[in-house]
């Protein structure tokens, strides 16, 4: 079995559904709907609008501060070899709450090998290192591991518009959701301890080509 196929086998070995708790208005799509739907619609010139609620403690004040910003995510290239398509990205919302002051856009890549979604080491189409995130379709309840080694998992639960992907880790939550045929629709993250929280909510889509 080559490497891509041990990778892509990983990521689609992920554990069964389980039912969901709570009384949360949601829309579990079928098969069908999942399969007809691209839930990441990553094309050059693709680009996301979000607003964007920023919490933080400040240290010369003492208290929390809220301010609000606007984001933009934009894939600025592609490129594909081997079946394997590497997409440039600029303003990964990870970099909203990753910065200690004021959020400043960086390149990442991220790779897509039919419905396999990965976070690339390089700029280049391989799977080299490269960190596992989703395969689609996806299940409630889901649990989805960048590797066998993985300590804490992604956790799928379904919603109104499609699926959310959490990553909790001690310290921290990070979530995705994601809303078939526009892609990432609401970013959230919240730091336990020091205040450090992102709401980015979608404003406006736009398709690339």
């Amino acid at each position: 079995m080559t490497t891509t196929s041990r990778l892509m086998f990983a990521l689609a070995g992920v554990l069964g559904s389980v039912a969901a708790c709570g009384g949360t208005t949601k829309h579990t799509m079928t098969m069908q709907e999942m399969i007809a739907a691209d839930p990441l619609p990553l094309a050059k010139g693709a680009k996301w609008e979000y607003s964007v609620t920023l919490k933080r403690f400040d240290p010369e004040t003492e208290k929390e501060v809220t301010k609000s910003m606007s984001w933009t995510t934009e894939v600025l290239d592609a490129k594909e070899a081997n079946g394997i398509t590497a997409y440039r990205v600029k303003g990964w919302p990870t970099d909203i709450s990753d910065a200690d002051g004021t959020p400043v856009p960086t390149e990442r890549t991220l790779l897509r090998s039919g419905n396999n979604f990965l976070f690339g080491k390089t700029s280049e189409p391989t799977i080299d290192g490269a960190e596992g995130w989703f395969s689609w379709p996806v299940m409630e309840g889901q649990k989805i591991c960048p590797s066998n080694e993985s300590v804490y998992c992604w956790q799928v639960a379904a919603v109104t518009n499609g699926y959310t992907l959490s990553y909790l880790t001690g310290p921290d939550e990070r979530t995705y959701e994601l809303e078939p045929g526009t892609g990432v629709s609401r970013y959230h993250y919240a730091h336990h301890g020091t205040t450090n929280e992102v709401d980015a909510k979608l404003v406006s889509y736009t398709k690339g080509h």
